[in-house]
Parts: structure tokens; C-alpha cells; sequence
């Protein structure tokens, strides 16, 4: 909370309850101008109470965990402001109360303790949750920016390995002299301008997520050809959908990286499908090229990170290998 607003508000708090004093004393037809300077007077010294505990005591004991010494201060305080007010009380006040007989009473010395005690129990609890709130606000933000420095370490580690293989791709068409290498160029431009700028944001319309998958299946079908068979089949509405950037990539690319062999196998099959409240997202491929070491690997360690990070409770991801193919399942909730 900000300085001029934390002022403002104990301004108006203390104004209300002085309000509410004289409102009572008008209302019990105790009001007059010895009262109002009595009161005055009173609230003088509560005020002192709260604004020493609030500003000395609890910065200098009971915020260290000082309990015992912090209570043993604040019982010195408010002896010691009750015997400086007992004076000032007896000899401003007596003539307006009769019963104030002696300089110093028992009774009234007890009064203005307790009366202090009420007001320094107020402030260490208003200090109190203060500091709670200030505390949780702050450990919130650091959590914020911890999160957002690994996650921007975590795409900084998928960007140059997707971008590794991508120009192998490209290479291998310029060393063949490809007339399609213009494309493949153009094709990657696409997929930079995507990383680039359009994922910096935390989440990106799904539309914009599978232009991405296609474009990168497109640079990979000029190398390929006729090759490996490659689907991507899509099924349900993408309009209003939102998705973390370059989620899906990590199995596409692990899908491309093991799954090209021979047309005559399964090749790659992508699956996409987009319901109410979920997203379903699967990719099939051969696993004759798979060793039981990569399952694990960089790419698949960092895709399992950035799922907890993002969608933590709202995601599954299913990893399977089974008669030579391997199938991937990734399943999001909105």
C-alpha cells in the first residue's frame, strides 16, 4: 500500500472514532468544554500508545521475536505514560471531578494501564496483518518473477534446439540444390516471426499455435517428400481457444525426430482435438529409431516442466511405446 493511502486511512479511522466519542457524550448529554478537553486530552495519549508500538516496539521487538521483552516494554510504556497523565489529570481535571482526591490512585493508574492495553493490542494488530499482507503480496510477485525468469529460461532452451534442426532440414535441401529451398527459407522466416515475437505473450490463440505446427510439417514435408507418410488431422472449433506458446512442438518435433522411416510403416500421425472445456493433443509414430534413454530426454523434461508451471492440475501426459510405435498424449483443461 502506498505511503499517502496508509496515512489517509489511519487519518480517517482515527477521525471516526473521535467522532463516535463525542457522539456518545452528546447523545448520554455529557458534553462540554472541560469533556472535550478531557477527551481531547485522552486521545492525545492513545494516540502516542499506538504510534510508539506501531513505529518502535514492534520494528524493535516483537518483529524480531523478542515476545518477552516486547511485553515487558510495553507494560514500562504504559506505566510510565499513566503516571505522567495521572498528575496532569488531577491537577487540570479535579475541580470537575469531585472524587479525584489523591495525585496517584491505584484504581486510576489500573484504568489508564488497561485503557493503553486496548489501544497497543489495535496496533500490534493492525501492524500485524499489515505485514502479513505486505509479506504475502511480496513473496507473491517473487514467485511471479521467479516463474516468469524459468519460464522464459525453459523457451530459451526449446528455441535453439528447434531451431538446430530446422536448418539441418534446410541445409540438406540447399546441399542438394533444391529448387524448394526458397520455400523452406520462407517457411522458416514464418516459424521465427512466430517464436520471435508472437510467443513472448503467456498465451497465444490455438489457431496461431496449430499455423505454427503446420508450417513447421510443411518444412519438413519439402525435405521428406514421399518419404514418411505425415497426417495431422484436426477436429472442433479453434475460434476463442488460447494455449501457452511452442507446447505442443516438443511432441512434434520428438514425432519427426523418430518416427521417419520407411512409408511403408505408420509414419506420423497427428491428432488434434478441441472440446468445450479440454484439448486433446496426440502424436503417433514409429519407435524403431526410440531408445529407452530418450523418453527422458531434454526436450520431454522441459515440455513436463512447462506443463507443471502452466497448467498445474490441468494437464495429462501419457508416454507409451507398444509393438514398435510410440504414442504421445497430451490432455489440457481449460
Amino acid at each position: 500500500m502506498k505511503k499517502r493511502y496508509q496515512v489517509a486511512l489511519h487519518v480517517i479511522g482515527w477521525l471516526i472514532f473521535g467522532a463516535w466519542i463525542f457522539y456518545y457524550l452528546q447523545a448520554n448529554r455529557a458534553l462540554s468544554v472541560a469533556k472535550v478537553f478531557d477527551v481531547a486530552i485522552g486521545l492525545s495519549f492513545q494516540l502516542l500508545i499506538f504510534y510508539f508500538n506501531w513505529y518502535v516496539l514492534i520494528p524493535k521487538y516483537l518483529a524480531r521475536n523478542r515476545i518477552f521483552v516486547y511485553i515487558a516494554a510495553v507494560l514500562a510504556t504504559l506505566s510510565l505514560i499513566a503516571l505522567v497523565r495521572s498528575p496532569l489529570d488531577f491537577y487540570v481535571f479535579r475541580e470537575f471531578n469531585p472524587g479525584m482526591k489523591s495525585l496517584y490512585s491505584y484504581e486510576r493508574l489500573l484504568q489508564y494501564v488497561l485503557g493503553g492495553l486496548v489501544t497497543v493490542f489495535i496496533s500490534s494488530a493492525l501492524k500485524v496483518t499489515g505485514n502479513y499482507i505486505k509479506n504475502e503480496r511480496r513473496n507473491k510477485e517473487l514467485e511471479n518473477q521467479k516463474l516468469m525468469a524459468e519460464l522464459a529460461y525453459l523457451k530459451s532452451q526449446v528455441n535453439p534446439h528447434f531451431l538446430f534442426n530446422t536448418l539441418n532440414n534446410i541445409y540438406s535441401l540447399a546441399y542438394k540444390q533444391s529448387p524448394e529451398t526458397p520455400d523452406a527459407i520462407m517457411k522458416l522466416s514464418l516459424l521465427m516471426r512466430y517464436m520471435l515475437y508472437e510467443s513472448n505473450d503467456t498465451l497465444v490463440s490455438l489457431q496461431k499455435e496449430v499455423d505454427h505446427i503446420q508450417n513447421f510439417i510443411d518444412l519438413q514435408k519439402l525435405r521428406l517428400r514421399e518419404q514418411t507418410s505425415i497426417k495431422f488431422n484436426i477436429q472442433g472449433n479453434l475460434d476463442g481457444k488460447q494455449i501457452a506458446p511452442m507446447m505442443l512442438m516438443t511432441l512434434v518435433e520428438n514425432a519427426f525426430k523418430h518416427g521417419l522411416v520407411s512409408k511403408n510403416e505408420v509414419g506420423i500421425i497427428i491428432n488434434l482435438v478441441v472440446g468445450s472445456d479440454y484439448l486433446l493433443f496426440s502424436t503417433i509414430n514409429n519407435s524403431s529409431t526410440h531408445k529407452k534413454r530418450e523418453y527422458g530426454g531434454i526436450g520431454l523434461q522441459n515440455l513436463r516442466r512447462r506443463l507443471n508451471l502452466l497448467y498445474a492440475n490441468k494437464h495429462e501426459l501419457a508416454l507409451e511405446e507398444k509393438e514398435n510405435t510410440f504414442y504421445a498424449t497430451l490432455k489440457l483443461y481449460y
